[in-house]
């Protein structure tokens, strides 16, 4: 019983070693992630809702992901959509036909 339960946290370290070691060589992806997670929301229902015209219900179906947002202004005096998600927040702009919508600079 001792022996299989060394054999099993060898194991584990060794694969905490290579997920550490995964996580370092891919650090620039997985720092990006956050801001993924608002950039894409804003975006989509912005586009959705001012560029296609569809209702707010459906445009939120549509813009939906796994990992959800903790928070959502729409503004219909300035075209705009603000969402915030993993503690980051992104607006898009409407900015017009031919157009459609765009991420206002900068992102945080």
């Amino acid at each position: 019983m001792k022996k299989v339960l060394r054999i099993l946290l060898i194991l584990l370290a060794v694969l905490i070693l290579a997920g550490g070691a995964w996580a370092a060589s891919n650090w620039s992806h997985l720092a990006a992630f956050p801001n993924i997670i608002s950039s894409f929301y804003s975006k989509e229902f912005c586009s959705c809702y001012f560029a296609v015209g569809r209702s707010e219900a459906f445009c939120h179906n549509y813009a939906k992901q796994y990992v959800p947002i903790s928070d959502f202004k729409l503004n219909e005096d300035e075209k705009s959509v603000t969402v915030t998600g993993l503690g980051i927040s992104t607006t898009s702009i409407y900015v017009g036909s031919g157009y459609g919508c765009r991420i206002k600079e900068p992102l945080d």
